[in-house]
């Protein structure tokens, strides 16, 4: 679809300019036919630079929150028989995001002019290739109200996924970079202070105290080493994850063994797989493309391989058990439950119950880690300050005592 500016001649001759959304200048003049006109001028609209996003289509905004109003409102406008142009209409008048607005818009105009649904939003940008999928599903088969109301469900559970990941996250690193932060200042800056003081009292330091100046001493003569691993490590394994797979497979292997945040990360990726899965099987996406479609939404580059190699098993006639069971990152959990679902054609509900199961454990894994990382951050935290004034008060104390003699 494109916007062409034309010019156009009524039945009485009279020149008439305007714009319009059309697959080619045979749709626009076909359009322009019907609505009394003859076509004479057609000139493709060029959209401007900076309205254009790096992948060159328009930049527009879609927040999940005005997402899921969409989709409810959809839902319910199409259930009592109000049509796509219409429902678009009433959607882009209640949204709040202007960028958002103009996409419901410009989405209209492309369905007004012949398009599908799912061909205007993916000519727009802004929506997921899962979310256009299910919207072409519902569209040929007569289920696009249901289609909406399961991306509504869909977007809801996404939003409260990403919630609890950053419970899990971002509080714990915050925690542990003020910790990490507090202790470097202590024995960097602080307790060399006291080391001069010591010195030019001369006082016999003890054992703690040798063990404290030490420390303070190495990292002090060594604070850009701490530097470049706090900063310039995680940075590289970001890049290391995006440039090579190999690496970032191996690094997922290795976080999925990790104590207490290992279990958790694993569980999201088996919670948005069978999410996703289920969701997409059931709105009529055969399974092989649901399969594709899933690989980049599960946040794992270990998994969206495994996923892609079952796929293609699936495809030279293995059943989706015989190929998952072929990959150790899928639980056993997961693969008794697909052998249930095929047993029984229900596949689709199988992987929900997965799903449900999984929302149900990882907020009581979040409560659980948080009930052992707070106390063993206090822990350490009150374990160095202790151990610090310690051995800053002992040679003090020993000082005192000999100028009281």
């Amino acid at each position: 679809m494109q916007t062409y500016s034309y010019v156009g001649v009524d039945s009485v001759g009279k020149s008439i300019n305007g714009k319009m959304v059309a697959a080619d200048e045979a749709g626009l003049e076909g359009r322009l036919r019907a609505m009394g006109l003859w076509l004479v001028e057609a000139r493709v609209e060029k959209v401007s630079a900076s309205k254009l996003n790096p992948r060159g289509r328009l930049a527009k905004a879609a927040p999940r929150r005005e997402m899921i109003n969409f989709c409810v409102l959809m839902s319910f406008q199409l259930k009592v028989g109000i049509t796509v142009m219409n429902g678009l209409q009433v959607a882009a008048e209640d949204c709040e995001s202007a960028p958002f607005r103009h996409t419901l818009n410009s989405i209209r105009e492309e369905v007004e002019a012949g398009a599908s649904l799912a061909e205007a939003m993916e000519h727009q940008g802004g929506f997921t290739k899962q979310f256009t999928s299910l919207v072409r599903a519902g569209e040929k088969s007569g289920t696009l109200p249901d289609s909406f109301m399961e991306l509504r469900r869909y977007l809801e559970w996404q939003e409260q996924v990403i919630s609890d990941v950053r419970q899990a996250t971002i509080y714990p690193a915050i925690v542990a970079f003020v910790v990490c932060a507090f202790v470097m200042i202590l024995f960097t800056f602080v307790i060399p202070r006291f080391v001069g003081l010591l010195a030019v009292a001369k006082v016999q330091l003890p054992l703690p105290t040798v063990i404290v100046f030490g420390v303070s001493d190495f990292l002090t003569a060594t604070w850009y080493l701490w530097v470049l691993v706090l900063v310039v490590l995680p940075a590289a394994v970001i890049i290391a994850r995006r440039s090579s797979l190999k690496f970032a497979i191996a690094f997922d292997k290795v976080k999925f063994k990790l104590p207490l945040f290992g279990g958790l990360n694993h569980m999201l990726a088996m919670s948005r797989f069978a999410q996703n899965l289920a969701v997409l099987y059931r709105s009529g996406i055969n399974i092989v493309e649901a399969m594709k479609l899933t690989e980049n939404l599960v946040g794992s580059p270990w998994v969206a391989m495994s996923i892609a190699d079952v796929g293609q098993r699936i495809q030279q006639g293995e059943t989706i058990s015989e190929a998952v069971r072929k990959h150790p990152v899928f639980p056993g959990l997961l693969l008794r439950m697909i052998v249930m679902g095929e047993k029984t054609g229900n596949l689709d509900k199988a992987l929900e119950n997965v799903s449900d199961y999984y929302n149900l454990v990882v907020p009581r894994k979040i409560k659980k880690i948080f009930s052992i990382a707070e106390p063993a951050l206090i822990l350490f935290l009150v374990v160095v300050v202790g151990f610090v004034a310690l051995a800053i008060f002992m040679p003090i104390l020993s000082l005192m005592g000999a100028i009281g003699k």
